[in-house]
């Protein structure tokens, strides 16, 4: 079964099947139709897998198609539960498979360009939701809204809390440790929440408890705790900060409701195109204030297609991916090894991140992580166990640290397992 398929190899059928149909398709329809015409085998153990992640690469190819004006979700339904559509652009356009690939990567192209030329032919470049602050001095390095995006295991949520501290302006005082000192803000200035498929809007904004009484979410304390201190300095306002970690793990569209209307940068309190929403279950007026960040991570390996490009949009998109420069990584060359075949034949979103192997050589149990972690989940990438042993047995060889010292065998359970051969 070959399911190495890239985002541009599902362009064209996305966007024949929006043309045949002349009406918006749900996401869902559009993947399934997809799925239901490719030569796979359904009967395999791994079928639910391998069908989730060519809706994920289906949902990547859906946004460089938005990106490029092919599709697009209507203005009245900003959370694209009615589907795709064709651009007024796109219906017109008579261009196969091949044209239609070279076309959008050439739009896509040009795009970029412009954005590049923008930036360099400005004297001094200000980011869109740091320039509508002239008369504030605020944190300039960060927007209102970041989401870190990568592999499992590359330190996204480490990183989270390092743009806390700066964020908070605990870097700039005098304390010895940041981070205590950041626990310390923890239901003060901080929150952090980790999402889960049972966390719902009711936990995130507000909900009515059995005696008619309105219980606030995480996200409407905290901005009234920020709001609080905008008001009482509008000029220079304490910021807080809103971590939401696994964000892959539930929907974040119908955990935000009708919240993601404000969380634009130029929508918060005293911005230009300030907006103040009413909230569903309370009536209450609600708005976000300038001085309240937000900050996700996603392992894009493992997002639900269901996450909505439209409310993605709202956040800065920061990557991380794996690093093979740290200090106390060991087998670092062997890690750089297995990505790069991994990469080839399922993408980058599915590399193993460095911290798997970030520990001391002398207390890394390295073997045990092969066999525990690292050969589960490729057989997971990976539909018959040849290809998950060749895979893994060539970054073995290939790495100067691992070279002639381990071997990828099947054990009398007839699993895979790798051994030490010398010593």
């Amino acid at each position: 079964m070959n399911i190495a398929f890239k985002a541009k190899d599902f362009f064209y059928p996305i966007f024949t099947i929006l043309k045949e149909h002349k009406k918006q398709l749900k996401a869902s329809e559009v993947a399934q139709k997809i799925i239901s015409e490719l030569s796979l085998e359904r009967e395999s153990e791994f079928w639910g897998m391998v069908r989730l992640k060519l809706k994920n690469r289906i949902r990547q190819a859906s946004l460089h198609l938005v990106e490029a004006g092919i599709i697009h979700t209507t203005k009245s339904n900003p959370y694209g539960k009615k589907g795709w559509s064709l651009t007024e652009k796109a219906k017109k356009m008579q261009i196969n498979e091949e044209e239609l690939i070279k076309e959008i990567s050439r739009i896509l192209r040009k795009k970029a360009s412009k954005s590049q030329d923008k930036e360099t032919n400005t004297n001094t470049f200000v980011p869109k939701v740091i320039a509508s602050r002239k008369k504030r001095e605020q944190t300039e390095s960060f927007s209102r809204n970041i989401l870190l995006y990568g592999p499992p295991a590359t330190g996204k949520t480490s990183q989270a809390m390092d743009i806390a501290i700066k964020i908070l302006g605990l870097d700039k005082q005098k304390i010895k440790d940041s981070k205590k000192a950041l626990r310390a803000e923890q239901g003060k200035r901080m929150e952090i929440i980790s999402l889960h498929p049972n966390y719902h809007y009711e936990h995130f904004i507000e909900y009515v408890d059995s005696k008619g009484n309105v219980k606030d979410g995480i996200l409407k304390k905290i901005a009234q705790r920020a709001i609080k201190s905008y008001e009482q300095n509008p000029e220079r306002p304490q910021n807080y900060i809103l971590i939401i970690d696994e964000m892959h793990r539930a929907e974040p569209a119908e955990i935000f409701g009708e919240t993601i209307s404000v969380l634009g940068g130029d929508k918060r309190m005293g911005e230009d195109n300030e907006i103040a929403i009413t909230l569903a279950n309370s009536g209450e007026v609600f708005s976000l204030p300038p001085n309240l960040y937000i900050v996700g991570t996603i392992n894009v390996a493992e997002i639900d297609y269901n996450t909505d490009s439209s409310f993605l949009q709202h956040f800065e998109m920061i990557p991380v991916y794996p690093r093979y420069d740290l200090l106390n990584l060991s087998y670092g060359d062997f890690l750089k090894a297995l990505n790069k075949k991994i990469s080839y034949y399922k993408g980058s979103d599915f590399m193993f991140g460095h911290g798997y192997l970030l520990q001391s050589s002398k207390s890394l149990d390295f073997i045990r992580i092969l066999n525990h972690q690292i050969i589960p989940t490729l057989s997971y990438y990976f539909e018959t166990p040849e290809l998950v042993r060749e895979v893994l047995q060539a970054a073995l060889d290939e790495a100067e640290s691992t070279n002639g010292l381990f071997e990828v065998l099947e054990n009398e359970l007839l699993h895979l397992e790798v051994i030490r051969v010398s010593w």
